[in-house]
C-alpha cells in the first residue's frame, strides 16, 4: 500500500490516546510506530522473526521514546491475551491463522465490542493460470476475489466500514 493510502486510512481510524492496538505480524513495526506518533495508543506487537521484533523495536525508540507498546517475539497464532484490543491487525500474514476467514474470526475475539479490525489480504484480479499457481507455489482457492473478502466480514457479523487497494504501483514499491 502507497504512503498516502496508509496516512489516509490512519486518519481514518480516530483513535483515542488510551486506545490499546494489537498487531499481529507487525513485521517491521511501521503501523505500529504511525498509530504511536499520530494518537499516542499502547498496545502490543507481535512477529516470529527475531530480525524484525529488533527492528520494530529500535524503530519505536528513535520515533516514539516513551511508547507504551510491547514487541513479542513469538508466532501470532500462539499469542493470548486476558484484554481486549480497541484495535488489532493483521496485514499480509492471514496464513497465520488459516486463511482470511480464520484471521477475521481470531482478531474478532480479541477486539473489544465496537472496536476496529484491519486485515491486509490478498486477492485474485483474474482467475490465476495454472502455469502461475505452479510457479508461484499458490492454490487457487487460496484467495477470493476482494468482493469475497469483504463479505467473508459480513459473515463474521462484522461490519465494512473501508476498503482500500493496493495499485500495481504500489506493488512494485513494495521492497523499496
Amino acid at each position: 500500500m502507497s504512503t498516502a493510502k496508509i496516512n489516509e486510512l490512519i486518519e481514518l481510524l480516530k483513535l483515542d490516546p488510551e486506545a490499546e492496538v494489537l498487531d499481529v505480524a507487525c513485521g517491521k513495526g511501521e503501523m505500529l510506530a504511525l498509530l504511536a506518533e499520530r494518537y499516542g495508543v499502547s498496545g502490543v506487537g507481535v512477529d516470529i522473526s527475531p530480525f524484525c521484533v529488533a527492528d520494530t523495536k529500535q524503530k519505536l525508540r528513535e520515533r516514539v521514546p516513551n511508547t507504551r507498546i510491547e514487541i513479542l517475539n513469538m508466532d501470532g497464532a500462539d499469542y493470548k491475551s486476558d484484554k481486549l484490543f480497541d484495535l488489532t491487525m493483521c496485514i499480509g500474514a492471514s496464513w497465520i491463522y488459516k486463511g482470511h476467514q480464520g484471521t477475521l474470526r481470531a482478531l474478532k475475539s480479541m477486539t473489544k465490542a465496537g472496536g476496529l479490525i484491519i486485515v491486509g489480504e490478498p486477492f485474485w484480479i483474474k482467475e490465476p493460470e495454472e502455469a502461475y499457481l505452479v510457479a508461484d507455489g499458490h492454490q487457487r482457492d487460496e484467495f477470493g476475489t476482494h468482493y469475497t473478502n469483504v463479505l467473508a466480514g459480513k459473515e463474521e457479523d462484522l461490519l465494512p466500514l473501508y476498503t482500500v487497494v493496493s495499485s500495481q504501483d504500489d506493488w512494485d514499491r513494495f521492497f523499496d
